[in-house]
């Protein structure tokens, strides 16, 4: 059987998109890999581009997508694409990719570079805000000596399969060639480690191919999660049923950016449990991105006449108090359904972008 090599360049991470660049500023250097890879397996090359993507000097069959995706490493995924099928990936090792009775091989341009100069050097592309710089720097320099790390909240490792690290841990990394140091993303203390989750899932479900159930599920279900962190309707078990289900899909997802795309959250989860409480418990972004448009809804407590009719129309039990004393609305319960409000005769339901000082234990109306 023929074979095929494509040179994938719709496969690179959104936080670290490195392929085209390559391809524009070290052409000869990819090719000399490329070619050298193919002259190893006997294979004819087919570079594989996105959609409006213009390389000059690039010479050779080409072929273009409008598919982008983390998959689109795999053979197999990639012979689906040139088939006019969905991305979707096989991980067996035994399984052998075909287009048009050709064997299919995939190499990115960076593994190509590799092969032509060497692994000494690293590219990385460093996201500080709406900047991107793409840097070649040497295996084994520090992080700090690539970026400044003044006024950094934390830094994303690895993109949408990376983890999260405080700036203090980071100072003594070193760049290795993993996949994991094609990309560092910088966050200030001006940013919102909640909201910037939010991002993140969003992105990570675009970026699924949707082949299998606990991928496409999860990334979903944990952005809808996460948005709701920033809106008033998340609750702290949300955080534990993320931990949990992301054990399950690192297990059980198909290919590679299924089982780690959870990372970035639950690292966040971990370094960060403090701002995602404060989000969930109190409705509080300190950094100010989060709860704009939230209403938080509290009982006045110089009003509240303790009759119980808020409690009885609560269909979320979020309403604390008895006869005579003044109800309090448990904000981890909440989910600003309005029905108190409705049920109150009395009007002591508001709402507001802050709470007021409320009681903090059981007191007798007019009594605080």
């Amino acid at each position: 059987m023929e074979k095929l090599l494509v040179v994938s360049c719709v496969s690179d991470d959104v936080k670290a998109p490195i392929s085209i660049y390559l391809l524009k500023n070290y052409l000869e250097d990819v090719v000399t890999g490329v070619e050298k890879y193919a002259a190893n397996i006997d294979a004819r090359v087919m570079y594989l581009l996105p959609e409006n993507t213009d390389v000059e000097g690039l010479d050779g069959e080409v072929r273009y997508t409008g598919y982008v995706s983390p998959t689109l490493n795999n053979p197999y995924s990639v012979a689906q694409v040139l088939s006019g099928n969905l991305p979707r990936p096989m991980i067996q090792d035994d399984f052998v990719a075909e287009y048009e009775n050709q064997e299919v091989f995939v190499i990115t341009p960076e593994t190509a570079y590799g092969i032509a100069k060497g692994t000494d050097e690293k590219f990385v592309v460093i996201n500080n805000g709406d900047k991107t710089d793409v840097k070649k720097v040497n295996v084994g320099t520090k992080i700090s000596e690539v970026i400044s790390l003044d006024g950094v909240k934390a830094l994303l490792l690895g993109g949408l399969k990376g983890e999260f690290v405080l700036p203090s841990n980071a100072a003594d990394y070193s760049i290795e060639a993993a996949e994991k140091y094609s990309s560092i993303t910088v966050y200030t203390n001006e940013d919102c480690i909640v909201e910037s989750c939010v991002k993140l899932m969003n992105q990570a479900k675009d970026a699924s191919c949707g082949k299998c159930v606990l991928c496409r599920e999860g990334t979903s279900q944990f952005n809808q999660i996460v948005e709701e962190m920033t809106t008033g309707k998340a609750k702290m078990t949300d955080v534990d049923l993320i931990k949990e289900v992301s054990e399950l899909i690192s297990i059980g997802a198909y290919c590679p950016f299924g089982q780690n795309m959870t990372k970035p959250l639950v690292s966040a989860l971990e370094l960060f449990a403090e701002e995602f409480e404060e989000h969930i418990k109190r409705k509080v972004c300190k950094c100010g991105k989060c709860y704009k448009a939230a209403e938080l809804y509290y009982i006045d407590p110089d009003e509240c006449q303790g009759c119980g009719d808020c409690i009885d129309a609560c269909p979320e039990d979020a309403i604390e108090g008895k006869d005579g004393f003044i109800h309090v609305i448990d904000q981890d319960l909440c989910e600003q359904c309005g029905k108190c409000v409705a049920a109150c005769d009395e009007g002591c339901i508001k709402t507001a972008a802050k709470l007021p000082k409320l009681p903090k234990k059981r007191t007798k109306v007019g009594k605080f």
